[in-house]
């Protein structure tokens, strides 16, 4: 006579297919979970104890060693420092990026559903999709930790906080390299030994009321237009809007003729501040490839070559340093910062022009990493 089955043995599969079944869903359970943990120590703010730990020997000088333990490590996914990741993709995205609306994009246009594609897209969002890509192909799992949660807007919107976080502190690093010294590398001639003068911080609300200064940012157009252009344009003869090309863009001495757009962006001032914000302020006068100290900025954050968008930025910030702006912002009067960056991305949209731009650039780099690679091998 059989027993009816209780509840339990109703529900519990006590066979060697179960076991292994459940065994299977038991691990997967575990593994998900640990990669949740991974995730939330990503963007969840995590104070580190200052608390001075057990030394190895008692004449070490490094803090915080671990103590000696037998324990195994738990395995779960690293743990990702997102205002890093900032700092190293805002040189390469722009000054003005919004990290939600970048990541919000992507994710619209990765997750859509086929026949839901727009078939053409605006410039506005073309330019969002292109910002999606240079991040999620810098930082590598960025794209997949994303798409795992492209429905969470609570972690899209703590990672986005951080990464801005990381961008705008690179932002002012740069702006403090250059804004002390940028008026000692204005002028023509400039030897490589040449001492220039670090100027205070205090004195930048007066640059552009300097004409030598003020010749700088110039549109080139308006160049040859009055004989005292500062005075022209307090009087309102013209405006400086971000659709006219600096001075500072061209060399010296660079009419407003047919050749202009041939010599854009080979402006001494632009390549001085490029070599300072990548290589070092050392390198600023110094010829192609030099560096010494510490490494730059273009091996802290990967740069290999130089890009449209890279130059556009620091068209960007040799702008805002030369201007009487005291602080970041978009707008300075008439002049739009966004829109200066887009006028300049867009020369690249000429070939021949881009090529032989960013082959211009590239020397400041590529010489650096010859040159090391010379030493290595002279050493060996």
């Amino acid at each position: 006579m059989s027993t009816a089955g209780t509840p339990l043995s109703e529900t519990t599969n006590t066979s060697g297919d179960g076991q292994d079944v459940a065994q299977d869903s038991l691990q997967t359970l575990r593994a998900e979970l640990d990669a949740m943990k991974g995730l939330v120590a990503g963007f969840t703010k995590r104070t580190r104890s200052r608390k001075r730990k057990r030394r190895a020997s008692s004449d070490s000088d490094v803090e915080n060693d671990a103590p000696t333990s037998n324990k195994a490590k738990s395995s779960t996914v690293p743990e990702q420092d997102f205002a890093s990741h900032g700092r190293m993709i805002m040189r390469f995205l722009g000054p003005f990026e919004n990290i939600e609306d970048i990541i919000t994009h992507g994710l619209r246009v990765d997750t859509a559903l086929v026949g839901d594609e727009v078939a053409v897209e605006s410039l506005a969002d073309a330019r969002l999709t292109e910002s999606w890509t240079i991040f999620h192909q810098k930082v590598p799992g960025f794209h997949s930790l994303m798409l795992a949660n492209h429905a969470n807007l609570d972690v899209i919107h703590s990672i986005s906080r951080k990464i801005n976080t990381g961008m705008e502190g690179a932002r002012s690093d740069d702006t403090g390299t250059l804004k002390p010294r940028i008026l000692g590398w204005t002028a023509e001639d400039l030897a490589p030994d040449a001492k220039i003068t670090i100027m205070t911080s205090a004195s930048k609300a007066t640059r552009a009321a300097d004409p030598a200064v003020f010749a700088l940012l110039l549109p080139l157009e308006h160049k040859a237009e009055f004989p005292d252009p500062l005075a022209a344009f307090q009087s309102g003869d013209f405006e400086i809007t971000g659709r006219k090309y600096p001075c500072f863009l061209f060399p010296f001495g660079q009419p407003n003729d047919e050749t202009a757009l041939d010599t854009i962006l080979e402006g001494p001032i632009m390549l001085r501040c490029s070599k300072a914000l990548l290589m070092g302020p050392s390198s600023a006068l110094q010829g192609d490839g030099f560096h010494q100290g510490k490494p730059g900025n273009a091996s802290l954050i990967g740069l290999k070559m130089f890009t449209k968008r890279v130059i556009a930025y620091i068209a960007c910030q040799v702008r805002f340093n030369l201007s009487s702006l005291q602080n970041w912002n978009r707008i300075d009067g008439e002049f739009d910062y966004e829109e200066f960056f887009w006028l300049i991305v867009k020369l690249f949209d000429d070939g021949p022009f881009a090529k032989k731009t960013i082959a211009l650039y590239n020397r400041m780099r590529l010489t650096a990493d010859l040159a090391k690679l010379c030493k290595w091998r002279w050493k060996r």
